[in-house]
């Protein structure tokens, strides 16, 4: 009895706090007229960030007709070859929002023009500028762009934020559309996880797993143990899979854990790594967890009862324990489960390396490595430890850095000496991150006789030499005519692609970049390019480290 008050005070002082109204909510104008479908919501769990808004299907297709949500002013604007690709914010200070309008084909005419002609003005295609309230004014329901497929998207759809003017905080816009799209189905629950933590499951130190036809059977636990759910939302007459928006574990009929997901800063939108089973995340598998890091960046988001969301298994007993889930339309689900107590002998946790702490500034200077972390750089205080080897064909020695398994919030210093510094051009150096036979390039920084960069993952890394110059190739030239478009395919073998330039006949023009389809196009326009006659393009690309190739083609138009 003695147990269950203490759980109930707990659970009071960590009461549910509030996110943002839902009440009185200004209306917005629909972003696209058609029906609304959506491939995405809001709070999404996703590579390292919470997914900002809500994705809209546009039916396969691009060119939609997009719709400005209330009266204000188009305070920025984006261009790039990856993330929203080309993307509207637009300030409504009557309502304190702001909304963003992601992966778009084109801009309205009167952005175009003004956009078009500062890129012309740099000779630059990415771009990223920001506008006074008198600029760029425009009207609810204006047609502000059109519907794509740019930047980072997996395919045509609507991107869509709901940001606090105020704060900047991504807020869920489901509540402003919702009676626009339609949900019946519940959440889909698809597996149950408990993790030892100082504990052991079902006579192991290693995480047990029940999928639902297994649910019946009780996890076997002593100790310290963190409960996890695999589960996502549903939607009616698609295949797609969503965020749970609401998600609450009670054990013996109590409320311990509770989150809900309707607000983030994306200053902790990082975070999204401590709401799961890291190791399992890197695996791709999703598990939701109760467990809550001392640094607990999410306070807003997450309320919990227990101490770091843990239970102690101390008692020789069944805990009956409970998830439910909910959508913004309330549609639920429930799971319960049993943990058994069973008393078992605590193998000790073998600590190893140097304790971090994580609130404080940490750094390592050893064997030919040099690290620095600023405070919270960790969720928690960890034990730090450097692994160092030789393999062939580095400048330097391979350095395990930390545990792989361990979530970083932010990047840190990383400096190793060359072990050869054979390299007359200083700037071919490059520092790889080694993963199997993969390697992945970080921009680096050459100073007598040391690499240097930032990093935000821990993981083998060593320094290696990129002297090898970007492919650059015509596509389909012999339809460059009849298509009105130029176009190259681009590709690097290690540092990445850092800029490029094309030009016809002696003048810069806008050669557009698709990151995900390493494609450079330009679409022929007789203002620039004139007709009838024969053109000579060239294109220069270079890498991060310095190595470029020129190609030079020629066509009739």
């Amino acid at each position: 009895m003695e147990r269950k008050i203490v759980l109930i005070i707990l659970i009071g002082l960590f009461s549910v706090k509030a996110s943002y109204s839902t009440e009185k909510l200004p209306s917005l104008h629909k972003p696209l007229n058609i029906p609304l479908v959506l491939s995405g919501n809001f709070g999404e769990l996703r590579s390292n960030h919470f997914h900002s808004g809500l994705d809209f299907k546009t039916q396969g297709k691009t060119g939609f007709k997009i719709y400005c949500a209330e009266d204000g002013y188009v305070s920025r604007v984006l261009v790039s070859p990856w993330g929203f690709g080309r993307a509207v914010y637009v300030t409504h200070p009557s309502i304190g929002l702001v909304t963003v309008y992601g992966h778009l084909q084109s801009f309205g005419s009167k952005i175009d023009k003004i956009i078009k002609a500062e890129q012309y003005k740099r000779e630059s295609f990415s771009i990223d500028m920001e506008f006074k309230p008198n600029e760029i004014p425009v009207k609810r329901g204006e047609v502000i762009a059109f519907s794509g497929n740019a930047g980072s998207s997996g395919g045509p759809h609507l991107h869509m934020d709901v940001r606090d003017l105020e704060t900047g905080d991504a807020l869920d816009p489901m509540p402003y559309f919702k009676g626009l799209i339609t949900d019946n189905v519940k959440p889909d629950v698809r597996t149950i996880a408990l993790y030892p933590h100082d504990g052991v499951v079902d006579d192991t130190i290693v995480a047990s797993y029940r999928t639902m036809a297994q649910i019946a059977t009780p996890f076997t636990a002593w100790g310290k143990v963190v409960p996890g759910i695999k589960a996502y939302d549903k939607m009616p007459n698609v295949s797609n899979i969503y965020g749970v928006k609401y998600l609450t574990l009670k054990v013996d009929g109590e409320e311990v854990y509770h989150r809900v997901i309707d607000r983030f800063s994306f200053d902790v939108s990082r975070a999204v790594n401590t709401l799961v089973n890291y190791p399992d995340r890197l695996k791709n598998s999703w598990v939701m967890t109760t467990y809550v890091p001392e640094s607990n960046m999410l306070s807003d988001m997450v309320n919990v009862s227990l101490p770091n969301g843990v239970i102690d298994i101390d008692e020789e007993r069944d805990y009956n324990c409970q998830y439910i889930l909910s959508d913004e339309y309330g549609n639920k689900s429930s799971v319960k489960f049993i943990i058994r107590g069973k008393r078992s002998e605590i193998p000790q946790k073998k600590r190893e390396g140097i304790l971090f702490r994580y609130s404080g500034e940490n750094s390592y200077n050893m064997n030919g490595l040099s690290l620095k972390f600023a405070p919270n750089t960790f969720y928690e205080d960890i034990f730090f430890e450097v692994k160092t080897s030789t393999l062939d064909n580095y400048n330097s020695d391979v350095h395990k850095i930390g545990d792989t398994n361990v979530p970083l919030h932010k990047s840190f210093d990383v400096k190793i000496s060359l072990t050869n510094d054979n390299q007359a051009d200083k700037s071919k150096y490059c520092i790889v991150r080694i993963n199997g036979k993969r390697r992945t390039a970080v921009a680096t920084k050459y100073e007598e006789g040391k690499v240097s960069t930032r990093i935000n993952q821990f993981g083998r890394y060593a320094v290696t030499i990129d002297d090898t110059a970007p492919k650059v190739l015509p596509r389909n030239k012999k339809r460059w005519a009849r298509n009105g478009r130029v176009e190259f395919k681009i590709s690097d073998n290690l540092s990445g692609i850092e800029t490029y330039r094309g030009v016809i006949d002696g003048k810069w023009v806008m050669f557009e970049y698709d990151g995900k389809n390493a494609l450079l196009s330009y679409k022929l326009e007789p203002s620039r390019v004139k007709k009838g006659k024969s053109h000579k393009v060239k294109m220069v690309v270079t890498d991060a480290c310095g190595n470029k190739t020129t190609i030079t083609e020629t066509f009739t138009w």
